[in-house]
């Protein structure tokens, strides 16, 4: 389901940070190799110019890069996603303070401990082995 974040999504942030990473190194290099160009080369091409540009896009593609990288662990942080989620240890954890699900349920312990999927049912599995109604009256 496109609703359910999946469990490694949190870390995966991590993977903006790293094209932030190469991205630097890459501009700093091209930087560098643009300063060490021959002198006749700074005389028919604009190298100030370039460089002032490549400095200008990697603080640009920096701060985008850092931002969304803020944004994804933000918004996937567990504790504010699964803000009122119950934690667990086996599927069972679930199922009692849910109660019983339908057949096919996502109710289940997620990788980070927490349960997902779950309906909460008012149908709770008492301890005794038969459970009588009281007759309504109206």
């Amino acid at each position: 389901m496109i609703v359910n974040v999946p469990s490694w999504a949190y870390d995966f942030c991590y993977f903006y940070l790293a094209l932030v990473a190469v991205l630097f190194v890459s501009t700093v290099y091209l930087i560098i190799e643009l300063i060490f160009l021959p002198a006749v080369v700074h005389k028919v091409v604009p190298t100030t110019r370039i460089g002032i540009n490549l400095v200008v896009n990697l603080v640009v593609m920096a701060a985008i890069g850092v931002m969304q990288f803020w944004i994804c662990r933000s918004s996937l942080k567990p504790s504010k996603v699964e803000k009122f989620a119950v934690t667990c240890g086996k599927d069972e954890d679930c199922t009692a303070v849910a109660g019983t699900q339908r057949e096919g349920s996502p109710c289940t312990c997620g990788a980070r401990g927490f349960c997902g999927g779950c309906a909460m049912n008012s149908n709770m599995e008492s301890g005794r082995a038969s459970m009588e109604l009281a007759p309504m009256s109206l």
